[in-house]
């Protein structure tokens, strides 16, 4: 015999304790009401992945009118009038009141986050210098084997993963994806230098650090409030590492255009993306939203295409199909249900 959920018994009578509206018709309406905002979080998640998948398309098209520490000072400082308008609009008065006094211990913590976060981008950014974005974002999904190699060095309960059989056939599909994807260029697809690989891993690997830094210091604050404090800390850090490269020059070859694209990439990929991302993962939760921002290699490769001429190679296609497989097994192994303390984490690290 079927019985219905105690808990939305309960919510039942509390919106209708005389009765006015039948049970069927209140559970009817609020499963409706779940089925259309399911269905707006993948909206809003997949809106996410081809934010962040055209983001390196950008940031590639417009590599030859900006130094690489430049580019990423103006697209962070620009992102940062999404971002903490995003925080104060989406975070309770008592959770902005928490962060207050929790200063003195977030202060030290995001200084170092930040420098795992300025690692990341000037490896990814300064890869898409010398690689074409979809190769690019193929060989960065490997941030997930990473991960878990990182947790399991870190995080006692995130150790017997490495006896789980599926994460070493995830691991092995994405090690065979990533050398297919890159040592195949030269039949009719895409080619990168070795360097551009280099960073792309790079990367990929500071990424997983930035990820276990948050897991580990800052458990159960909004990811809204983690993104754009440590965006607000590292943004500096890009300029000063311009003038240290290129001294004050401000005077760049890029036309009116090429600013207004790079502003763009900032607003879209940094602000916009996280905002969609997050306000997804509470419909979602946090593996299938993961699991859904694999599609981004596809949809970047669609753009690279388009706006490049890129190609791929049949061989190199199917690397990518390894390597994105591997990925989601090892994404759906970290992230399952029966592990809700890697799912918190998951979720405030975003991308």
């Amino acid at each position: 015999m079927f019985r219905t959920p105690c808990s939305v018994q309960r919510a039942y009578r509390g919106a209708h304790p005389r009765g006015r509206v039948s049970f069927y018709e209140y559970s009817r309406g609020r499963g409706l009401y779940l089925i259309s905002a399911f269905r707006k979080a993948i909206i809003l998640n997949l809106s996410a992945a081809l934010v962040w998948a055209i983001t390196p398309v950008l940031i590639h098209y417009v590599s030859a009118g900006f130094p690489v520490m430049f580019q990423t000072f103006a697209r962070y400082l620009v992102s940062l009038l999404v971002l903490w308008p995003l925080f104060f609009s989406a975070t309770s008065g008592s959770e902005r009141a928490r962060i207050r006094r929790r200063l003195p211990y977030l202060v030290p913590r995001m200084a170092l986050i930040a420098v795992a976060n300025f690692c990341f981008q000037a490896s990814f950014t300064g890869s898409l210098y010398l690689v074409y974005p979809g190769l690019a974002m193929l060989v960065y999904q490997s941030t997930a084997v990473f991960g878990v190699l990182l947790g399991f060095v870190l995080f006692a309960d995130e150790r017997p993963l490495m006896r789980e059989p599926r994460f070493h056939v995830g691991s092995l599909l994405s090690i065979v994806g990533v050398v297919m994807t890159v040592s195949v260029g030269g039949a009719g697809g895409s080619t990168a230098p070795a360097a551009g690989i280099l960073l792309v891993l790079s990367a990929a690997l500071s990424w997983a650090v930035l990820t276990a830094m948050v897991r580990a210091w800052l458990p159960g604050f909004s990811p809204f409030f983690v993104n754009a404090a440590v965006i607000t800390f590292v943004t500096p850090l890009f300029l000063v590492s311009h003038l240290a490269v290129h001294g004050p020059q401000w005077a760049f070859s890029a036309s009116g255009g090429l600013w207004v694209v790079m502003l763009l990439s900032g607003l879209m990929g940094i602000g916009l993306g996280h905002s969609l991302f997050y306000r997804s993962v509470p419909a979602l939760g946090v593996s299938l939203s993961n699991i859904l921002q694999l599609t981004r290699p596809f949809f970047t490769a669609l753009f690279s295409f388009l706006t490049f001429g890129e190609r791929l190679s049949p061989l190199q296609m199917v690397g990518g199909a390894l390597l994105i497989a591997g990925a989601y097994v090892v994404t759906v192994l970290r992230t399952g249900e029966h592990r809700p303390a890697l799912k918190t984490s998951a979720a405030r690290a975003g991308h």
